[in-house]
């Protein structure tokens, strides 16, 4: 006897064997595909001729899979470039918040440090503008979007090497090395979230977890 949810848990079975791996997208085909067995049923056709043809009606496997396949490119591209617009954010606001600081600090009439409203917001800016670089991190896992963060890192090194160096006369008064060396040092924050995250998740590419190794009782 014909069991229709059993066909199409069958049928859900060999679209993940095929290659799609999207829930979302194949819960909605899945609707899709129990309205065309509801509307061939009441074409006067049993159960199980209204489900093939349904199946027919929606599309093999295989053209399905290049159907879904485009869809989740098209996931991962948005994703990227999402995710590329938050690192250049997130590099101008740590970038406007570090300049900040040095103006609050070391402008016009030299070097003096100034505890005041205007560092409290500095620093917040800073500080959110690091736990965002940790998140995007984290989150960069596709070659675009690792390319795009690993141009961010580039750039803040070239800054590294320029807040290191002794301003110029002019603007600026000179500043002493542990400022300098204060500035550097939050400039290489999003790297080492980078680098981290890098090997992090190529780490989960070679090989599972530490953590899914059975543990054995002595």
């Amino acid at each position: 006897m014909f069991n229709l949810d059993q066909a199409i848990a069958e049928w859900r079975r060999r679209m993940l064997a095929v290659g799609i791996k999207t829930p979302v997208p194949l819960d909605e085909l899945e609707a899709h595909l129990r309205d065309d067995i509801e509307q061939q049923a009441k074409s006067g056709l049993s159960e199980g001729e209204a489900f093939q043809a349904a199946v027919e009606e929606i599309g093999k496997a295989h053209p399905l899979q290049r159907e879904f396949k485009k869809v989740e490119k098209g996931h991962r591209i948005i994703r990227a470039i999402m995710l590329i617009i938050g690192w250049l954010a997130a590099s101008w606001a740590l970038a406007y918040s570090v300049v900040l600081w040095e103006f609050n600090w070391n402008f016009l009439f030299g070097f003096s440090p100034n505890w005041n409203l205007e560092l409290i917001w500095e620093m917040l800016g800073i500080l959110v503008a690091l736990t965002t670089f940790w998140f995007l991190a984290k989150a960069s896992r596709d070659k675009a979007s690792r390319a795009g963060s690993l141009l961010v890192y580039v750039l803040f090194a070239g800054l590294v090497l320029l807040a290191l160096r002794e301003p110029p006369k002019g603007g600026f008064g000179p500043s002493p090395i542990w400022f300098r060396g204060a500035l550097s040092l939050v400039l290489c924050v999003p790297g080492a979230f980078w680098f981290w995250w890098m090997r992090r998740h190529l780490a989960q590419k070679r090989g599972p977890p530490c953590g899914s190794q059975p543990i054995h009782s002595d």
